[in-house]
């Protein structure tokens, strides 16, 4: 059952990974094209701003998703590494508890701003229904929700082997 999910995971993490490279060129695509009509040709164009401000925050939340599976997010573990095994496996353990909390509101509630209020709005200068603006929110939540389960059995088997469920193997 976990190493099914564990490679679902993996395809997760793929896809986020293309799709954060995908977005990144949009949005640098987007700025230039903002720059090149603003300041070499002087016809400032509307939408890049607005463009590249929905991209980032879909970057954002997808590349969150990638941050959270390679455990490449920041975190001091000056305190915690002085900690026996078993205690620094509870407390990464409730840690992850915690985040799942978090992302399950967030997802929940930026669900439903995607589903009441973007159909009945519009950007500005896109003329984009701001449902494909917010669904960025639930959708980068759930993929960060599918890699923290992840990394907690990562963590786990890390730690059923006697060893710092914080630290993940350098690959070589």
């Amino acid at each position: 059952m976990t190493s099914a999910f564990l490679k679902f995971a993996d395809l997760s993490l793929a896809f986020a990974k293309l799709l954060t490279i995908l977005i990144m060129v949009g949005m640098l695509i987007s700025v230039l094209l903002g720059v090149f009509f603003r300041f070499v040709i002087p016809l400032p164009m509307a939408w890049p701003p607005e463009a590249a401000r929905f991209l980032m925050v879909a970057v954002t939340m997808i590349g969150a998703s990638v941050a959270l599976r390679q455990l490449d997010h920041v975190g001091i573990t000056l305190l915690v590494d002085i900690l026996p095994i078993r205690v620094r496996g509870s407390l990464y353990l409730l840690g992850n508890v915690m985040i799942a909390v978090f992302l399950l509101i967030f997802i929940w509630f930026s669900w439903r701003l995607t589903a009441d209020m973007g159909p009945r709005q519009t950007s500005s200068s896109l003329g984009l229904n701001m449902t494909f603006a917010y669904a960025s929110m639930p959708i980068g939540g759930l993929m960060m929700l599918i890699q923290l389960i992840a990394v907690s059995i990562e963590g786990w088997r890390r730690m059923k082997k006697n060893e710092s469920p914080f630290n993940q193997p350098l690959a070589l």
